[in-house]
């Protein structure tokens, strides 16, 4: 029984010890990052180390259990391990069988193959589908001076029409009795492009700051929330340049030259990754292979695509480039205000 038992804890320091090496080897390749963000690095690096500690205990516990004297009796704790071989088989291999795979597979980058799986997402502002409000639309038999209340909506897209100010609670005044603006309450016109509620204040303000460019360059470092805002209130933002990488898309219901420029977004790790971009129309589109990097100008205009009003770029330059070291983008948890558009 204490030879028996000692084998399967020789397996398991093997096991043990064979998943911490793997973590050192990813660290040192630098291929950790393709399977976890950056800030569960540490947590990751710190789980190699105890798992050592843990195969080293299971080791000792072997040598202890190798020699034929007796020792403490079992705790009869009900943890027997299988009593086949074929059960046994199983158990270790549901451990072993996914770690010789990781060190016999080569480390990818996530592409199109990942992207045909899980689905491109041309609408970064979905996730915001029925929390902020839509701009009014114009409508021509609203009575002159009234406000024209929003309709309820599962997205929010800015009107390309001049927006009509709500109506003031300030009763009303005649000529010889003005109504002063507060200086601390100015009537501001970017807040009648940019609405807000409580979900939408941060792309809003984002949305206000960024407004004045002409040109605006998505980064790897805020990368979701620009697209985000940029989705939210298209129509402030046709016509001007957009600057940003990543790598081609296609699906097979494009036209010739369009194609999608995305990036890969993970929350915590590989399993969540997920895929953003934008549609891209370009007269060589068709030249370009999926999986290719590239890094482009385009003006920012609005297509229906699959029944959806999306963003499409129309590019004016577009230069291949290789793939970063880390290709990936994440969630931005610090204030908008350090996200830069040049």
């Amino acid at each position: 029984m204490h030879r028996t038992m000692a084998r399967h804890y020789w397996i398991r320091a093997g096991i043990l010890f064979a998943l911490s090496w793997y973590i050192v080897h990813l660290v040192k390749t630098g291929n950790l990052y393709l399977y976890i963000v950056p800030r569960m690095m540490p947590y990751v690096k710190c789980g190699a180390l105890a798992l050592f500690v843990l195969a080293g205990f299971y080791a000792f516990l072997a040598i202890q259990r190798s020699d034929d004297s007796p020792s403490e009796p079992d705790c009869e704790c009900g943890h027997e391990t299988p009593a086949s071989v074929s059960g046994n088989v199983w158990l270790y291999g549901l451990f072993a069988i996914p770690l010789v795979l990781g060190f016999v597979l080569p480390d990818r980058l996530m592409g199109s193959e990942v992207v045909a799986v899980k689905g491109m997402n041309l609408k970064a502002a979905a996730a915001s589908q029925g929390q902020i409000i839509r701009t009014p639309e114009p409508v021509d038999d609203q009575p002159t001076g009234q406000p024209v209340k929003p309709e309820p909506s599962e997205s929010f897209e800015p009107s390309e029409q001049p927006v009509q100010p709500e109506m003031s609670d300030t009763p009303e005044t005649t000529p010889e009795q003005p109504v002063k603006q507060s200086a601390e309450q100015p009537i501001d016109e970017l807040d009648k492009l940019f609405p807000e509620d409580e979900y939408g204040m941060d792309y809003a303000k984002l949305g206000k700051r960024l407004y004045p460019y002409d040109t605006i360059h998505v980064h790897t470092v805020g990368y979701l929330e620009m697209l985000t805002m940029l989705d939210l209130y298209q129509a402030n933002f046709k016509g001007k340049q957009i600057v940003i990488s990543g790598f081609v898309y296609r699906e097979d219901d494009m036209e010739q030259d369009e194609f999608v420029v995305s990036r890969m977004a993970m929350q915590c790790c590989s399993a969540d990754a997920t895929p953003y971009g934008f549609l891209v129309r370009w007269d060589k589109g068709a030249s370009l292979k999926k999986d290719t990097w590239i890094s482009m100008t385009g003006t920012l205009s609005t297509t229906v695509y699959r029944g959806n009003k999306i963003i499409r770029l129309e590019a004016n330059k577009i230069k291949i480039i290789p793939a970063p070291k880390d290709p990936y983008v994440y969630p931005y948890y610090d204030d908008f205000d350090q996200i830069s558009a040049e």
